[in-house]
């Protein structure tokens, strides 16, 4: 348990670090971060939220896809969130193969922790990735990620690459 609460603090405070940082820059863009740099994957990101970057960890950086993955994401909520509506899409080398809408928080129906949280507070969203085949890719791919809530607000947008060595 203390474990997780200092890897909580930890991720909370690179995140209000990042945002100190980009209120000095002259730069409109968020950095791009680098989450896992093996021999095998590289994993980078950057928020595309114009107002807010977020924290993203993936521990341990793997050596294989079937390695299990704990991936974390933070943020502090610029608005609350009743309902929460994620729209993502994936490019393999450029060319788009999964597109996909899906409701997460809906009225009577909270599917994560995360839902119903308020304005101001922060939200850490914790899940783990383990692939059942371990394909020898060679190959990038780019994940972006939006969330919505009810009102039409931007809740979080997050673009990734994915590399295999």
């Amino acid at each position: 348990m203390k474990t997780r609460l200092r890897d909580s603090m930890l991720l909370v405070l690179i995140l209000i670090m990042v945002q100190m940082n980009r209120v000095h820059s002259q730069d409109p863009q968020w950095p791009v971060h680098t989450v896992c740099d093996s021999e095998r994957i590289t994993v980078t990101y950057r928020s595309c939220d114009p107002l807010q970057d977020v924290g993203f960890t993936f521990l341990p950086c793997p050596e294989r896809l079937t390695d299990l993955v704990k991936i974390r994401l933070a943020l502090i909520l610029r608005q609350s969130i009743d309902e929460l509506y994620s729209s993502y899409e994936l490019w393999l080398n450029g060319h788009t193969i999964l597109k996909r809408d899906e409701p997460l928080c809906l009225p009577h129906f909270p599917r994560f922790k995360f839902c119903g949280n308020r304005r101001g507070e922060i939200t850490i969203v914790e899940s783990s990735f383990k692939s059942k085949i371990d394909l020898p890719l060679k190959a990038n791919f780019d994940l972006k990620l939006r969330a919505i809530n009810q009102d039409g607000f931007l809740i979080a947008c997050v673009n990734t690459t994915l590399s295999f060595h």
